[in-house]
């Protein structure tokens, strides 16, 4: 009956015949506080005897915590559909759950990444656009609540957009960051400036640096945020993956002859069937090192004696599209825009397999912290992943924002495989068009039932439109 369900079934198939893994149980006592300003990297290793004594130790006398390390994995830009690029992190992600019917909140990167890390909506956190960054209270995230509870921790890759390299995040010991780009990449590494020749590759490597510094106390957990610029523009891919061919089959969506329904802003797109496979086996080329750099994290996590002890998150920020309804970016109230991969992995406590329930990028920050037994001092408007939580809809959210080039602003309530109903208004609030898809009818979003020239299948949207009115003024509980 519902199309986004019945996909993400399909999907959930095709990788589970390479998401078989063994799962073990986790035992040992709560973790213990660690020295927060301890030097990390290679050249604090070198000189730090600690540090040396925790790589490789696979077993310690030192007793091991009982709340997991997280790794969290956000890629830019990628579609569940992207996945295909990704063969080890599938497999190694194949112990834990799939969640492919997964949303991004706001398909834009600094808004969405704040979601992501603070388990709240852009009409809570503030970060409405890209250059609003400074809105964010980051005493109201997640890595301050771990921070807090004694976890170790590090950002490595791209954090958000707008945001000075130089500056370690408030809630992070260490940063190594990177505002963009593959070759000749700048980071910057703890207030250190350094060019490196591949940018994921590297971002890869210094994950693992991170970990022989935290390894040196054995008995405290931590926190990880990997940032890959990865499939993002200009997708340059390493020579090695740059012919590599994927077949693919595009969706109706993909070259729609007649798009007389959809709104005006949308019209003005001309991207087609090349546009969607130059920007498709971009992406999918720049994931081939991705997935090279993650199993080299893997491996080394194994070799630390960490795999078990590990809560690993993978998700997007948003997806990108491929040419559907002639389109080339995101931003925009469509499935191509707004579903995202999202996959955790803890051995022995989390379930292998796909859960099929609608998620939410505001879900991870509620999921993580249940996870490590937290709770947050501050309204969280996401659930547990894990928990009896089941929604029948959810909100999506987008602010116009001149940085993405001027996509007007929208808010949508998606019901998948049933219905979504997205209202725009203009920069001063008022309503300018509506959008209406029977999912069920049609899962590929061609037929606008406002906006069609047959005005006897107008349905009606007050119901809608008065919830859609109240969640977008929600806080914690009464969010959808």
């Amino acid at each position: 009956m519902r199309y986004l369900m019945r996909r993400g079934r399909r999907l959930a198939a095709v990788l589970a015949a390479a998401l078989a893994a063994a799962v073990l149980p986790v035992t040992g006592p709560v973790h213990a506080h660690g020295d927060r300003d301890r030097p990390t990297g290679p050249e604090a290793n070198a000189a730090d005897p600690a540090a040396d004594a925790g790589r490789g130790k696979a077993h310690s006398a030192t007793p091991r915590q009982t709340r997991p390390n997280v790794l969290m994995v956000v890629l830019d830009d990628a579609r569940p559909e992207a996945m295909a690029a990704l063969p080890q992190t599938m497999a190694w992600l194949g112990d834990g759950t799939a969640y492919p019917n997964t949303v991004a909140a706001t398909p834009s990167c600094g808004p969405s990444r704040a979601t992501l890390l603070s388990g709240r909506y852009a009409h809570n956190h503030g970060v409405l656009h890209q250059a609003d960054v400074g809105n964010l209270d980051h005493t109201r995230t997640l890595e301050h609540t771990l921070h807090a509870a004694g976890y170790a921790t590090a950002a490595v890759g791209k954090f958000t957009n707008n945001w000075a390299l130089e500056r370690t995040p408030p809630g992070f010991d260490h940063s190594a960051l990177v505002g963009g780009g593959y070759t000749d990449a700048r980071f910057v590494v703890d207030g250190r400036q350094r060019r490196v020749p591949y940018a994921t590759t590297f971002i890869g490597d210094q994950v693992n640096r991170y970990l022989d510094g935290f390894e040196a106390d054995d008995a405290r957990p931590w926190f990880v945020y990997t940032g890959f610029t990865a499939p993002h523009a200009p997708w340059t891919p390493e020579p090695r993956y740059a012919d590599r061919a994927f077949a693919w089959d595009p969706s109706p969506a993909v070259g729609e002859a007649d798009r007389s329904d959809k709104p005006a802003y949308v019209r003005k797109h001309r991207a087609g069937r090349a546009a969607g496979d130059a920007i498709r086996l971009g992406q999918l080329r720049t994931l081939l090192s991705v997935d090279d750099a993650l199993t080299r994290v893997r491996e080394h996590l194994d070799r630390l004696g960490e795999g078990q002890d590990t809560l690993v998150v993978l998700v997007s920020d948003n997806a990108k599209f491929w040419g559907e309804h002639g389109l080339d970016e995101k931003f925009m109230p469509y499935a191509a825009a707004y579903r995202v991969p999202l996959f955790l992995s803890w051995p022995g406590r989390i379930p292998p397999g796909s859960d099929e329930r609608l998620a939410s990028t505001v879900d991870v920050t509620p999921t993580v912290l249940a996870a490590a037994g937290l709770t947050a001092d501050y309204p969280l408007d996401g659930h547990d992943l894990r928990g009896d939580v089941r929604r029948t809809a959810t909100l999506l959210e987008y602010w116009q924002d001149s940085h993405n080039g001027g996509f007007p602003t929208w808010a949508s309530r998606v019901a998948p495989g049933e219905r979504q109903f997205t209202r725009y208004v203009d920069l001063a609030g008022k309503p300018i068009s509506q959008e209406y898809y029977d999912l069920e009818a049609d899962p590929w979003e061609l037929v606008n039932l406002l906006g069609d020239a047959d005005r006897g299948n107008d349905p009606d949207v007050t119901a809608d439109a008065a919830s859609l009115t109240d969640w977008q003024q929600c806080a914690g509980a009464t969010c959808p």
